[in-house]
């Protein structure tokens, strides 16, 4: 059962806005939500709009609506108190109506392309769902990376509405952001099994724990230094994807042992802050 239940909580119309309930406890995940909304937004020749501000509505709607989901699911299977559910139930109620508007209002504005991007969350979340039931759900890059992956859809979308029409330029963007995502989050699972060590081992396995993490930096920088030879990118683009590679080489190098978890999720989540940063001052280099 998790650590919530085992405290005291409020009862009666007070544990309705509890924060746990309402609000994802995961830092991280947060970054990969907006980090390619703010891009999308940002990078456009235009100004953002008010159908922008709809937009960033409705991702966050749609973002949020899989916690109380989540809620739902661990209270079914026993891993949470049963009085958690009417609460879960009103936020889900909640978020899913507030979507559902916003996605109305896009459509009826001649957006109906973001309808066709919002669809490829719904696996993803039926599989994550499935997980939680059998209380499987953690520890899975694969499907970290797949969610990071559907969140990035944020960008194109965003980028579309801002510019009022489709471009291709969408696509490009939303590549990008997967790429430092899976870069990322390679990367986080790096040094979340060095923190496991409990005495350095031999130099062979650490490198076998940095070889994804540093492999997917290496292709994420040898990505972005070729691409522009074949679309119009900012030569300078590479320098925002080579702070995570410099990240992973000084994490191979200085592995996290005894580090916290939320230690590495904070200095990865400043981290990507910075490519966010990084990213859209270059791409108006």
């Amino acid at each position: 059962m998790d650590s919530q239940t085992m405290t005291s909580k409020p009862r009666g119309f007070s544990i309705w806005l509890r924060r746990d309930l309402a609000l994802p406890q995961e830092h991280g995940a947060w970054v990969f939500l907006l980090s390619p909304l703010i891009i999308g937004l940002i990078t456009p020749s235009r100004p953002p709009s008010a159908a922008s501000l709809v937009l960033l509505i409705t991702a966050l709607a749609a973002f949020l609506l899989r916690h109380p989901l989540t809620l739902i699911i661990k209270t079914l299977s026993g891993r949470r108190p049963r009085t958690d559910l009417p609460a879960a139930t009103f936020w889900v109620i909640c978020y899913g109506m507030l979507g559902l508007v916003g996605l109305g209002i896009l459509v009826s504005q001649g957006f109906e392309e973001v309808i066709w991007l919002a669809l490829p969350a719904l696996p993803i979340l039926v599989v994550y769902l499935y997980l939680v039931f059998r209380r499987a759900e953690r520890h899975r890059p694969i499907l970290d990376m797949a969610v990071a992956i559907t969140l990035g859809l944020g960008a194109p979308a965003a980028y579309w509405v801002t510019e009022g029409a489709y471009s291709a330029t969408g696509w490009v963007l939303w590549g990008l952001c997967s790429l430092h995502a899976i870069a990322s989050i390679a990367h986080t699972f790096m040094r979340l099994e060095q923190r496991r060590w409990q005495a350095l081992p031999p130099l062979p396995a650490q490198i076998r724990t940095a070889l994804p993490a540093l492999s997917v930096n290496f292709l994420a920088v040898g990505t972005t230094y070729f691409l522009p030879d074949f679309l119009p990118l900012p030569r300078w683009l590479i320098l925002a994807y080579t702070l995570q590679l410099l990240e992973s080489l000084w994490g191979t190098w200085k592995p996290a042992m005894g580090k916290k978890p939320t230690q590495i999720g904070l200095r990865q989540l400043a981290l990507s802050t910075l490519f966010t940063l990084f990213f859209i001052g270059l791409w108006h280099v």
